[in-house]
C-alpha cells in the first residue's frame, strides 16, 4: 500500500507523481497485468488487469515554475488492441507548479483517489467495480473505482468518472506543516443539458473538494464529490485514517454514496440508491512478500425498498520483484450480495511487470 503524500498528481501507482518528476521533457512507462480467476461457479476466465501504456514529463518554463504532461492509454493483452478512446484513454493532462502549489487541466486523477481512496485498493477492486453504476445485472459498486450515473433535464443519461474524470480543472494547494487542499471542477462539452428543450448547460457538471492531514505516521483525508448539474442527488462522501509504520500499514474508510441504478427489484426506468461504505486494511511486508487483507461492510437502500447488507472479505499475498510483481488472491461476498448481485467468491493469480 502506499499513500500519496506529494502534489497529488499521481500518474499511477507505479511512477513518480507529477511533483516529483524531473526536467526531462519525455519519460515513457508501462505495466502489463494479466491474471487467471477461478469462481464459485467454476468459470476460469482470464483478464487482462489494466494493462497500460503512457508518458510523462516536465519543464522549466519560468524562474520556479514547472510546465508539466500525463498521457496514458490502456492496452489489452487478451487480444493485443491498443486504444485511446472512450473509456480506453486514462490520462490527458497539462499543468503547472510552483511554490503556488499546482494546476492540472485534464483527464486526471481526482482528489477524491488521491487524498482519500489510494489507500485501500486491492487488486480485485478492479473487477468488483466494473461497470458497476449502470449495469442491469447488478455488480456491488463501492470501490471508488469508476464514476456515477445521472440524468440530466432533458433526459439524457450520463455516466461521469470520480476516478478519472473528464475536463477536469484541478489545484492543490502546497503543503503546509502537512496539510494540503485540493479543488476541481468538472466541466460540461455540451452533452449535458439545462432543460426538456435541450438547452446546453453552461454550469460545471461537478466538483470535488478534499483535504488531507499527515501527522508523523498517520494520515487523515475527507472528500467530497458532487455532481451538481443533474437530476437527483449524486455525490460520494470519502472519510479515511491510515497509518503507515515501517512495514505495517493499517486503513479505516467510510464512504457514502447515491447515484442512479439499474438492479433487479428497482424502478425500471432506474432509481437514485444510497450506499454506505465502512472498510478495514491491514498490511505488512516482510522481504520481498507482502501480504494485504480487507474487510468491508456495504449497506444498500432505495425508496422501493430494495436494502441489501453484505459484507466482503478480501486476502492478497504478494510476492514483489524489481519490476512488479506476482500475486494471489482470494475474496468472498456474503450471502445477500451473492443472491441479489450475482456476486461469487473469486481466487486469482496474477502477474504484473512494469517498467
Amino acid at each position: 500500500m502506499k499513500l500519496s503524500t506529494g502534489l497529488a498528481l499521481a500518474a499511477t501507482m507505479i511512477v513518480p507523481t507529477m511533483a516529483q518528476a524531473d526536467n526531462n521533457l519525455f519519460n515513457w512507462y508501462g505495466s502489463i497485468r494479466v491474471q487467471l480467476e477461478d469462481t464459485n461457479k467454476s468459470e476460469i476466465e482470464y483478464k487482462d488487469n489494466y494493462s497500460r501504456l503512457g508518458a510523462y514529463g516536465s519543464a522549466e518554463i519560468l524562474d520556479g515554475v514547472k510546465a508539466t504532461y500525463n498521457f496514458e492509454f490502456r492496452l489489452f493483452t487478451d487480444d493485443g488492441s491498443f486504444a485511446g478512446n472512450d473509456q480506453r484513454a486514462r490520462l490527458a493532462n497539462v499543468g503547472l507548479e510552483g511554490n503556488f502549489g499546482s494546476i492540472l487541466i485534464g483527464k486526471q486523477y481526482s482528489p477524491q483517489w488521491n487524498f482519500t481512496d489510494n489507500a485501500i485498493d486491492i487488486f480485485s477492486d478492479i473487477d468488483e467495480s466494473a461497470g458497476c453504476t449502470n449495469e442491469s445485472a447488478g455488480v456491488i459498486c463501492h470501490t471508488s473505482r469508476y464514476g456515477l450515473y445521472a440524468i440530466d433535464a432533458a433526459g439524457n443519461g450520463h455516466y461521469v468518472e470520480y476516478l478519472r474524470p473528464d475536463r477536469a480543472v484541478t489545484y492543490v494547494t502546497p503543503d503546509m506543516d502537512g496539510f494540503q487542499l485540493a479543488i476541481m471542477a468538472v466541466l460540461n462539452n455540451g452533452d449535458v443539458k439545462a432543460d426538456i428543450a435541450g438547452t446546453e448547460n453552461e454550469n460545471i457538471l461537478g466538483y470535488n473538494i478534499a483535504a488531507k492531514y499527515v501527522i508523523n505516521d498517520f494520515t487523515l483525508s475527507a472528500s467530497r464529490y458532487e455532481l451538481t448539474a443533474f437530476e437527483g442527488e449524486n455525490k460520494v462522501d470519502s472519510f479515511q485514517v491510515a497509518y503507515n509504520h515501517g512495514q505495517l500499514s493499517l486503513a479505516a474508510h467510510y464512504q457514502d454514496s447515491s447515484d442512479l441504478r439499474f438492479y433487479e427489484g428497482l424502478n425500471p426506468n432506474g432509481e437514485i440508491v444510497d450506499e454506505n461504505v465502512y472498510e478495514i486494511y491491514g498490511g505488512y511486508k516482510m522481504g520481498d512478500m507482502q501480504f494485504q487483507a480487507k474487510y468491508a461492510w456495504v449497506s444498500m437502500d432505495s425508496a422501493s425498498g430494495l436494502t441489501v447488507d453484505s459484507n466482503q472479505v478480501i486476502l492478497d499475498a504478494i510476492y514483489n520483484h524489481k519490476l512488479g510483481s506476482f500475486y494471489v488472491e482470494y475474496s468472498a461476498w456474503g450471502d445477500e450480495a451473492e443472491a441479489v448481485f450475482e456476486a461469487g467468491d473469486k481466487i486469482l493469480v496474477g502477474y504484473k511487470l512494469n517498467f
